[in-house]
């Protein structure tokens, strides 16, 4: 898998060079964001390089007797952002340097823009599916998140249409991201895992997705003073696995709204999806392991479910109190309802506010979770399936501040 990996960043690092060799001739422009920015412009406007990125650090402290967080203060993250565009050629890699010595690619991919309207990337953009990029308001993800419905990448190719009323696009994944460099969480196998996994739990998951299609269509509405946005989404993919060597199959729709009203902002979704696996005898079919690069545990989740969020914030100006210009008051709620009989649901719930105060923003997040990865669930791995572990079905708190120098 990493062979697509490679042509991601080949094909970036030849657009970004030959945006870089036309842009040359030309004087820095004055970068609009501050140092280290770097941004530049050919002569004619056809060309041009930025790199940005983001220095975070986290504060978090967990009230859990099993956790290490107790009042830690620790580096988060430093990303990178490449930007490029040549005539109707782009480019766009997210590169992150995290906590643990782990790394990552959120997005990486070139496109070539047809039109005002229509465009194409290929690489590894962000598979199309509901509320986008973000499925709650909080620095803390939400079970959206955590099942693959938010920020995640997938090695192959989307078209994208977006005029005034509409936004569709649609997009082709014939393979999954290594795991070791992926952001979001994907299914995976044990074998790809291991490092981060539990043997006598997750041993015998052997699957991953292929030949995966995904379709997301929106349409905005607007009026005197609200603004709001609708759509659908589906994708569908086989699901092989390697010891069986025999394809099962995945499935999942939403449905999701994004309004605006005045200092208001409201956005839902509903998630149905289906796993069903072809694993060899012995091994359950009511389970799927998730895992991404190794910065949170590997986890099962239940195979078949319905998920529903319900997120609200609300914008306070502070045009008086020198660079903070912002706060943002929010609420995120998640539930993940499994079909399996007995298996209790999974609930999340964050209160808090965002600090804007370019070029530094945070977040300090108050997290209540019920058997949800990680608050219940987590020591054992199976918070989203069984939940089986000394802290299932009991509400599990921590608190989380988050503060990054975005440049």
């Amino acid at each position: 898998m990493k062979k697509y990996v490679l042509f991601v960043g080949l094909a970036t690092t030849i657009c970004a060079g030959f945006t870089a060799a036309n842009a040359s001739s030309a004087p820095a422009a004055a970068p609009k964001k501050p140092f280290p920015h770097i941004s530049l412009r050919s002569d004619d406007g056809q060309s041009t390089l930025d790199i940005g990125g983001a220095l975070r650090m986290n504060y978090r402290d967990e009230d859990w007797e099993t956790t290490e967080n107790n009042g830690r203060f620790l580096f988060d993250t430093f990303r990178l952002d490449v930007q490029a565009t040549h005539e109707n050629l782009f480019s766009d890699v997210g590169y992150w340097f995290q906590d643990d010595g782990k790394r990552s690619i959120d997005r990486g991919f070139v496109g070539y823009r047809f039109n005002e309207t229509s465009s194409l990337q290929l690489g590894a953009p962000f598979k199309p599916f509901g509320l986008e990029p973000y499925p709650q308001f909080g620095w803390s993800y939400h079970i959206p998140f955590f099942l693959g419905y938010g920020v995640s990448a997938g090695a192959g190719a989307k078209y994208i249409y977006k005029d005034q009323d509409w936004h569709i696009q649609a997009g082709y994944f014939p393979r999954m991201l290594p795991s070791d460099i992926r952001y979001s969480p994907e299914v995976g196998r044990f074998a790809d895992l291991d490092d981060n996994a539990i043997p006598f739990i997750h041993g015998a998951q052997d699957n991953e997705k292929r030949d995966q299609v995904n379709l997301r269509v929106a349409r905005n509405f607007a009026g005197d003073g609200w603004k709001t946005e609708v759509g659908a989404s589906l994708a569908a993919s086989k699901l092989y696995n390697a010891t069986t060597r025999d394809d099962g199959d995945y499935w999942a729709g939403g449905l999701h709204a994004v309004i605006n009203s005045g200092n208001w902002t409201i956005t839902t979704q509903g998630i149905r999806y289906e796993f069903d696996p072809e694993n060899p005898d012995g091994v359950s079919d009511d389970s799927i392991l998730m895992g991404a690069n190794g910065l949170t545990p590997a986890y099962l989740i239940a195979a078949k479910a319905s998920v529903a969020s319900f997120n609200v914030g609300y914008d306070v100006a502070t045009p008086n109190m020198g660079m903070l210009k912002k706060l943002r008051f929010y609420n995120d709620y998640s539930r993940m309802f499994k079909d399996k009989s007995g298996w209790d649901d999974s609930q999340m719930y964050t209160a808090g506010v965002q600090f804007i105060a370019m070029p530094i923003m945070g977040w300090l997040d108050f997290t209540w979770g019920k058997n949800a990865n990680p608050y219940g669930g987590a020591e054992s791995g199976t918070g989203f399936t069984s939940a089986t572990s000394s802290r299932s079905n009991e509400w599990i708190f921590r608190t989380n501040l988050n503060i990054g120098y975005y440049f």
